[in-house]
């Protein structure tokens, strides 16, 4: 497979990411957001689980809080 076939296959995600301006680097967050998501679903306070994933991710505490406002913005389609 060459680029231009996977950017042709993948035209309109692309668009769409383009258009919300989401980095595509983000990806590499997903597990971070998930377990953010699954700590704030069992009440865990916010000061505990961004100390929580700063070490066990291994980022900043004030990336914690980026990558959690940046994953938690609507996507316009």
């Amino acid at each position: 497979m060459t680029h231009y076939e996977l950017l042709k296959s993948a035209a309109t995600i692309c668009k769409i990411l383009a258009s919300n301006k989401v980095k595509t680097a983000d990806v590499c967050f997903v597990p971070l957001y998930e377990e953010y998501e699954r700590m704030k679903g069992e009440g865990h306070k916010m000061t505990y689980i961004v100390f929580y994933l700063s070490e066990k991710f291994d980022v900043s505490e004030a990336a914690v809080y980026r990558i959690i406002k940046r994953m938690s913005r609507g996507v316009h389609l």
